[in-house]
């Protein structure tokens, strides 16, 4: 049977407030709250990280590892204005553009987005397709200025709300419109060869 969307919110509302509650308890130093937490939505932010640093997965853990001691440190602080996973995502958004920041420009393969053979296009070995596209769609990311590409990834994979978006970047909703718009044209003309 599939859910309304009443009910659909109601599940939300209750894993928000699920959320808050560890978060308190974490912040009184309950360690297995915080592990709860982590477990949650640990996941979302390393992929997060991980394609906002160009897919170097040593990078991106260490960003997550440091995004999640300054959660740790600063919950007893945490005011509860946004979600608690909006929250998590903002500090591991600051510490993605910190290393990116100190790592500066990334060369980029341009011979990935080459266009596809139209004999391989007919070829049963469709993993090896899928893999090459998305390999392309790294390598198109990568190339999106930081707001647009953290935008896309926010929206189009953790499929966060505009608000929460806005909320985690930093600034306001119709800049989050305007990035998105942006990347989704950008993306579209990348990745032109593969439609």
């Amino acid at each position: 049977m599939l859910a309304t969307s009443s009910e659909a919110r109601g599940g939300e509302q209750l894993s928000l407030r699920a959320d808050a509650l560890l978060a308190r308890r974490s912040a009184l130093g309950d360690r297995q709250a915080f592990a709860e937490l982590v477990q949650r939505h640990g996941a979302a932010l390393y992929r997060y990280s991980v394609r906002m640093l160009g897919g170097a997965h040593h990078a991106a853990e260490d960003a997550l590892q440091e995004a999640l001691t300054k959660a740790w440190l600063h919950l007893p602080s945490f005011r509860g204005e946004a979600s608690v996973k909006t929250w998590l995502f903002r500090l591991v958004a600051n510490e993605c553009l910190t290393m990116r920041r100190r790592r500066g420009p990334t060369a980029v393969d341009d011979k990935v987005l080459v266009s596809i053979p139209a004999d391989a296009r007919s070829e049963p070995d469709t993993m090896s397709l899928a893999t090459d596209l998305r390999d392309a769609l790294d390598v198109a990311l990568g190339e999106l200025p930081w707001r647009q590409r953290a935008s896309w990834m926010l929206r189009e994979v953790e499929g966060l709300s505009y608000e929460e978006i806005a909320e985690i970047l930093g600034t306001s909703v119709a800049v989050v419109r305007g990035q998105l718009h942006r990347a989704r044209a950008n993306l579209a003309f990348r990745m032109e060869d593969w439609r």
